[in-house]
């Protein structure tokens, strides 16, 4: 039983996407909020016919986000429109695709909306083109609407790299040639001699000419690499495979035109060419399906803004950003630069740049930090401080160059090998030569060429990349996403794992402490509290707002809630006037004065980081946590604390006339795996660590309810802090993991770095692996499959050797024929593919409910 299986109930699985449900989950039907919305949605829409056309094989979908802003969409909008006809076209990146599913939920929904032409998916590659009819299709509308369901659109950037579109043409053309090729080298087994005249000659030519095709076409990727390898110094397997392509060819070559093709090895060649270009293509399916499941990252130049001039309102690169530019906001839309603001109020958030969530009022002539997001419902307008060039964003969202980081460690390993194989082959093939000279020049040179064949590293060139394969699709089937290709060869040399808090170890978002504060409520206050909440962006009020949801309170569109800067939402029905949010404002009389746009309070929220601080020294520090809040925030039973009297834990509440009608307690969600990872982590000796841009006293009191040591707790972490402090504890051997663009510089540090935020930008590009649902376990079991590859990798290559120290001696015997050679490579190619499909399957079946201590890892 895998690992990932030892979290869950054997018969739970997420109803929307067939992953286990982790024990201490929000919900025994789902594995994470995202496919619970998304399973709500595809019932509520009428569209569960995607179930059918899934088979089982959906991914863990994210949560939709609700307040992503499209500056970038209004220029691809405008220069599609600006193209003469009655019919616009457009083609965008989309990021989540994964099955036919996928494709058949985006043609429904378009097909619904008004206006649609056409729209063609691409799932292989993560785009879409859509057509509509000028002037009757909201495009921005239609894209919104796919979003709910957990994908993301995004500028056309993706571009089939040329290897995709490469091997599958070589790798069809060899096989072809290559079958030809067996073909008329049986002719030579069953007894074709060079007496036989014509026909031997023929099928000899025919032979030389189809296997110097099969040498063009399919060796060209390992010359390329080979060479390109040298040029920088740095061996790999591809220099002795390209070196054994040609050596073999070019004495196969001199034996044939000495008429003697029966004695050279076309048909052994060609095999050992198809099976290295199926090696290579299985080492890169999974890592490029991978990659175009997410969105391209530009960095800096990704980010659009849009700048007032004079009456005119352009849509430019933030890099373009002058300082004194008015900028318009947009919900959702990021701030590019620390900037100043020019309307009366909004409501930002800093969880991008600081990783902690929380949002707050600001009023006119207020700082906003660059990376701040506008959280309120409508646009604002902000004066830029400093230019795109002197932002501190600049930074965050370059990307590492290349070589950086101790990634390089893994290769030398391969390097050693590569460096070994290519001397042993050709000082075994220089003494066989000389060994066999005195027989003859001919003898000699077949049993040299004997040896090129049979020293070949076939077995490793084909079931090397498929136990890569294998171990990846497995862990993408965990929700765990590999980025990089050497990103397993990594995995193994891991001792410490770094976590950053809000976000990765929690989930960014809140939730109710105690869930019969809403299932007493009556169906009056219930329907009231939801028209409250609906209307708010809040973390508080969307929490509550599902939470209600899910027990049926319903929605009045007539309602008018007004806002409460810093205070709360208030609503006045049929003379009664309810409100929700802090209680010293709820529980008072109707004369707090009324500012709009403001949101829902009440809730624990983070207070002002060194992060945003480091950015803009703009953060209001809110009061401190109480006990509870701190329990309730590290998600270690508070209902206990509740049901002793407890009760002092601030949160909002809701009343009618003043008087008290409920109190809800929130606090910050946990993934419901993290102690128990955390701690099965530590027992497989790893050291864990906390690094968080929030508060230090938060921060030791998570790492003491997750059972993290308090010396290995650093809060107040700025990102040039982290990269610091991951660069002082790396040898080579930390994995990082976190989700803010704080994060980024301490990406560059790490041996191996991670995160589980997708919907954000530039994170996902520099991440060696992506997290998909709300576990951890994922981790864990990559880490223990790594270890597997590895072992199965170092068997292989002890296989390898013995076969070759076999082979050899025949050679050297000269009992070596291009028929026995013929049977013998694709013999042991298919007893080491068996031999690693047969290792990986036992790993997936084998417990991993004792930890096992790790062994150091030699460099």
């Amino acid at each position: 039983m895998p690992a990932s299986s030892q979290i869950a109930r054997a018969s739970d699985a997420c109803l929307h996407c067939g992953s286990p449900v982790p024990v201490g989950a929000a919900s025994r039907d789902f594995c994470c909020a995202g496919c619970e919305a998304v399973y709500g949605l595809l019932r509520a829409q009428g569209l569960t016919r995607y179930y059918q056309l899934t088979q089982g094989k959906a991914a863990p979908a994210p949560e939709p986000r609700k307040d992503r802003g499209f500056a970038w969409l209004e220029p691809l909008v405008s220069r599609a429109e600006a193209v003469p006809g009655p019919v616009c076209a457009l083609e965008l990146d989309v990021q989540g695709i994964h099955c036919a599913a996928c494709v058949w939920l985006m043609n429904e929904l378009f097909r619904r909306q008004q206006g649609g032409a056409g729209l063609t998916v691409d799932p292989a590659l993560g785009k879409v083109s859509m057509q509509w009819r000028r002037g009757a299709f909201d495009v921005s509308g239609f894209l919104r609407t796919v979003e709910d369901f957990g994908y993301l659109f995004g500028p056309s950037r993706k571009h089939p790299e040329a290897a995709s579109l490469d091997l599958p043409i070589r790798l069809g053309i060899c096989a072809a040639l290559a079958m030809n090729v067996m073909l008329f080298s049986v002719s030579f087994y069953v007894g074709l001699t060079p007496e036989d005249g014509d026909v031997f000659r023929l099928f000899t030519r025919l032979s030389v000419v189809l296997s110097t095709g099969v040498v063009m076409v399919g060796g060209w990727p390992f010359f390329r690499s080979a060479a390109q390898g040298l040029r920088r110094g740095v061996l790999h397997l591809d220099l002795p495979i390209a070196l054994g392509i040609l050596l073999v060819f070019g004495t196969s070559l001199v034996q044939a035109r000495g008429g003697r093709g029966d004695l050279a090895y076309f048909d052994t060649l060609n095999t050992f060419v198809t099976l290295m270009l199926v090696g290579r293509w299985l080492q890169q399916r999974v890592l490029e399906r991978n990659r175009r499941f997410l969105l391209e990252d530009d960095g800096a130049e990704g980010l659009f803004v849009r700048r007032q001039e004079g009456e005119r309102l352009s849509t430019v690169r933030a890099a373009e950003v002058g300082e004194g530019d008015v900028l318009v906001i947009a919900p959702g839309d990021l701030v590019p630069v620390d900037a100043v603001l020019l309307d009366a109020d909004a409501s930002v958030s800093t969880d991008w740049i600081t990783g902690e969530p929380g949002e707050r009022a600001v009023t006119r002539g207020d700082a906003l930090p660059a990376g701040a997001f506008n959280a309120g419902r409508e646009a604002v307008r902000v004066r830029a401080s400093q230019a795109f060039t002197d932002s501190p964003l600049v930074a965050l969202l370059r990307r590492a160059p290349a070589g950086t980081g101790s990634a390089a460690v893994h290769t030398r390993f391969w390097d050693r090998v590569s460096r070994r194989w290519v001397v042993t082959v050709l000082l075994v093939s220089g003494l066989g030569l000389a060994l066999w000279w005195p027989a003859g020049p001919d003898k000699a040179l077949e049993v040299a060429v004997a040896l090129l064949v049979v020293t070949c590293p076939c077995a490793i060139g084909i079931a090397t990349p498929l136990a890569y394969e294998l171990v990846q699709a497995r862990l993408r089937r965990d929700g765990f996403f590999v980025r990089s290709p050497d990103l397993m060869d990594r995995l193994p040399r891991v001792r410490k794992v770094l976590f950053d808090k809000t976000g990765t170890l929690t989930l960014g978002r809140l939730e109710l402490v105690d869930r019969a504060s809403v299932d007493a409520l009556s169906s009056e206050a219930r329907d009231v509290a939801f028209d409250l909440t609906s209307r708010s962006n809040h973390p508080a009020s969307r929490c509550l707002s599902a939470a209600l949801a899910r027990v049926g309170a319903r929605f009045n569109a007539e309602a008018r809630v007004t806002e409460h800067s810093g205070q709360g939402v208030e609503l006045t029905r049929d003379g009664v006037c309810w409100r929700l949010g802090r209680a010293q404002w709820a529980m008072e009389g109707q004369g707090a004065s009324r500012v709009e746009n403001s949101h829902l309070s009440g809730a624990a929220e983070p207070d002002g980081s060194r992060d945003a601080q480091s950015l803009a020294d703009v953060a209001a520090p809110t009061p401190s946590l109480t006990s509870l809040e701190r329990d309730c925030a590290l998600g270690t039973e508070p209902e206990s604390r509740i049901a002793a009297g407890a009760t002092s834990a601030s949160g909002p509440v809701l009343t009618r006339d003043g008087m008290l009608v409920a109190t809800f307690a929130l606090r910050e969600s946990v993934r419901s795996d993290a102690r128990r990872e955390v701690q099965a982590l530590q027992a497989e000796g790893r050291s864990v660590w906390l690094i968080s841009g929030d508060a230090p006293a938060r921060v030791r009191d998570m790492a003491e309810a997750l059972g993290i040591p308090t010396a290995h707790a650093l809060g107040g972490q700025r990102p040039e802090d982290k990269a610091s402090t991951v660069a002082a504890l790396d040898a080579a051997d930390t994995l990082y993991l976190g989700d803010g663009v704080n994060d980024s510089l301490a990406f560059e540090r790490a041996l191996c770095a991670g995160t589980p935020a997708i919907d954000r930008p530039v994170m996902p590009g520099k991440s060696d692996f992506f997290l998909l649902g709300e576990g951890l376990a994922s981790i864990r079991e990559a880490l223990r499959l790594s270890l597997r590859l590895r072992q199965v990798v170092r068997r292989l290559l002890m296989l390898a050797v013995a076969y070759n120290v076999v082979a050899v001696t025949v050679c050297l015997s000269g009992w070596m024929t291009p028929l026995r050679a013929a049977l013998a490579m694709p013999a042991t190619s298919l007893a080491t593919v068996l031999f690693t499909v047969w290792s990986l399957s036992a790993a997936r079946e084998r417990p991993a409910s004792t930890p096992t201590q790790l062994r150091e890892v030699p460099a």
